[in-house]
């Protein structure tokens, strides 16, 4: 067990939950997600460029396309490798996309929208002054609202790829890029007001933090990606084929 993995995550996410709770720190929580709203939707309703933008940006086509990003962080990798490598890579890539939609699905949809009924309407249903991106992008479906904002689904996805590859790849390039195109992934839905900043902060990156701290500090992930592995294909050996072509040419 990796145990310096699993206390500083989990003790920073009981710090973030605890500040929001509190009384005396809720406040600022809340000033700040005033302010971060109000500041990227004022900005948005300005500039027809980056209203196309972010709608875009928040569209299934952009879903399609960060999910194929997250993709080629394993398949890069792979060039060069050796076959167990490779194979290696592709059970940690169909592992973390199993964790990513059962952590969406029972964390984030069944536990927090349908078990605990969790509600709080997003700043554009709060803030009547609120621009709507909706109201003015036709081309696409744009979210610009929600009555269950907490907590948020792209940002739980984007923000457990994030932990996810630094977790199996440490402290590298990958898990700066990685966390880069997390909090791209995330901005969507916070400049059309579908979202507190909040929602993000102490919701999916929480649940982000739980979740792959107590997976991949653990023995929990190497188990499963092994298991994964041993259900592969197993990969004929040269030695294997070259005598099987020799048999066949000597026929």
């Amino acid at each position: 067990m990796k145990l310096k993995k699993l206390l500083v995550p989990l003790g920073v996410t009981l710090l973030l939950i605890l500040s929001w709770l509190s009384p005396w720190i809720r406040p600022y929580w809340d000033l700040l997600d005033r302010y971060t709203f109000f500041v990227l939707n004022s900005w948005v309703e300005k500039s027809l460029f980056w209203q196309n933008f972010w709608a875009f940006s928040g569209s299934s086509t952009m879903d399609w396309i960060g999910d194929g990003v997250m993709v080629l962080f394993f398949i890069l990798p792979c060039k060069g490798a050796t076959a167990a490598q490779k194979k290696r890579k592709i059970a940690e890539l169909i592992f973390s996309t199993l964790l990513i939609l059962i952590t969406t699905q029972i964390i984030n949809d069944a536990l927090f929208h349908r078990l605990i009924q969790f509600s709080r309407k997003s700043p554009t249903l709060v803030y009547e002054e609120a621009f709507r991106l909706s109201h003015v992008i036709d081309w696409t479906l744009v979210k610009d609202y929600s009555s269950t904002s907490f907590p948020g689904d792209h940002a739980t996805t984007a923000l457990a790829f994030a932990t996810i590859i630094y977790h199996l790849m440490g402290r590298c390039l990958s898990s700066l890029l990685a966390t880069f195109h997390a909090l791209f992934l995330s901005l969507p839905r916070l400049i059309a007001g579908a979202h507190w900043m909040s929602d993000v902060l102490i919701g999916s990156l929480s649940i982000a933090l739980i979740i792959s701290s107590f997976v991949f500090a653990t023995p929990f992930a190497d188990y499963w990606i092994e298991r994964i592995q041993k259900l592969m294909p197993k990969e004929k050996s040269k030695g294997n084929r070259y005598r099987k072509e020799g048999v066949e040419e000597t026929e």
